[in-house]
């Protein structure tokens, strides 16, 4: 699979989607939490989960014991960032969101440092836009009542973002015409965030267009006799993450919902794996991926 064919992988299922939510509304959240959940865990965390084989081609183990010591590592920034999260909840979501739209900046072949700040954000802002409701409850859940005043900043600045992100790749079509497919990702973005649940709506972008693009990069680098290594590294990881997720909605059951644990195990856990994923793929391997 190509980038092209991930962005295109994008838009046919937020287009499938939006004529099922058009045709039927009516679809409960529990169903869209559920949802939300299988799908990152089967199509949205082994784009993570191959970053042990990424690190061994950089050298970073080449042991059981180097192995073990970058697991530790990696568990260890995951450990910091909940503890993070629960002493400093709204600080957290804010940083989290603000990392993430550098991480997320890419999937649209950012040529600059802007265009990857501006698309990046575009991802979050959008649906606070469309349903500010929806997103301003989702971050109560997420860090109690007062992360509901991060959607009047992301509802200012989606609309100016996607104007100067989309004037950008315009200026540059005369002599990249291929980016008339990062238009079309950014308008395909903005409908499916107005049409979509934002559950649903980042389901979709997060397993269809972002972990697939980062897949196609590291696939690139794999040779054909070691991708067999690479897949067993990504499935042993992603059970070992998807363990934890267990045990740690099995703690939380007694104590919130089951549609607010899951939202705060996808979400909080999202934002613990981010970290050492960005450190190592934006950050130490960063020129080998791109």
């Amino acid at each position: 699979m190509t980038s092209s064919d991930a962005s295109a992988c994008f838009l046919l299922a937020g287009m499938f989607f939006s004529i099922v939510f058009l045709l039927a509304p009516s679809v409960s959240v529990t169903v869209q939490i559920i949802a939300l959940g299988i799908a990152v865990s089967v199509l949205g965390l082994p784009h993570g989960a191959i970053d042990t084989y990424i690190a061994r081609q950089n050298g970073l183990w080449l042991s059981s014991s180097g192995l073990a010591t970058f697991t530790g590592v990696y568990l260890l920034i995951t450990f910091f960032v909940i503890g993070a999260w629960v002493v400093l909840p709204v600080l957290s979501l804010s940083v989290f969101l603000i990392i993430s739209a550098w991480h997320f900046g890419t999937d649209a072949n950012a040529q600059n440092f802007a265009e990857r700040w501006l698309f990046g954000s575009l991802v979050f802002c959008l649906p606070a836009l469309f349903h500010p409701i929806d997103v301003a409850n989702l971050y109560e859940i997420l860090s109690g009542p007062l992360a509901r005043n991060i959607v009047s900043i992301t509802c200012v600045w989606a609309p100016i973002s996607a104007i100067i992100v989309i004037f950008m790749i315009c200026t540059q079509l005369s002599d990249r015409p291929q980016r008339r497919k990062d238009i079309a990702t950014i308008l395909g973005l903005i409908t499916f965030a107005w049409v979509l649940p934002p559950l649903v709506y980042f389901a979709i972008y997060f397993c269809a267009l972002h972990s697939p693009t980062h897949f196609c990069r590291v696939i690139k680098l794999i040779p054909a006799s070691d991708r067999r290594r690479a897949i067993m590294h990504t499935i042993v990881f992603t059970v070992i993450t998807l363990t934890l997720a267990g045990l740690s909605l099995n703690m939380l059951f007694g104590e919130l919902p089951v549609e607010q644990s899951v939202v705060q195990i996808v979400f909080v856990g999202l934002a613990a794996l981010t970290v050492p994923h960005m450190v190592l793929i934006d950050g130490i391997c960063r020129s080998k991926l791109g």
